[in-house]
């Protein structure tokens, strides 16, 4: 399933109480989500992790690379 709208709106609500929006909060939903998957549901979030986690560390690699790449400047004055 992908989503591409950019009007979604996202709340989340523990205990009926809409709490901000944060990592460990994501976390807390996501997880009292997880029991009622299937085991096709899961493979298909395990895959969509793996992805997201590879080309992460893709963009990771690159930034490097291009770190290296970036010539450093020195000032000639200041000698």
């Amino acid at each position: 399933m992908k989503v591409n709208d950019e009007n979604i709106k996202i709340q989340i609500y523990i205990d009926k109480k809409e709490v901000v929006y944060s990592r460990q909060n994501m976390i807390k939903a996501i997880n009292t989500f997880l029991l009622y998957l299937t085991n096709p549901d899961l493979d298909e979030l395990t895959d969509r992790c793996k992805s997201l986690k590879e080309h992460r560390h893709q963009q990771e690699q690159q930034a490097k690379l291009e770190e290296n790449r970036t010539p450093i400047q020195s000032n000639r004055y200041d000698t």
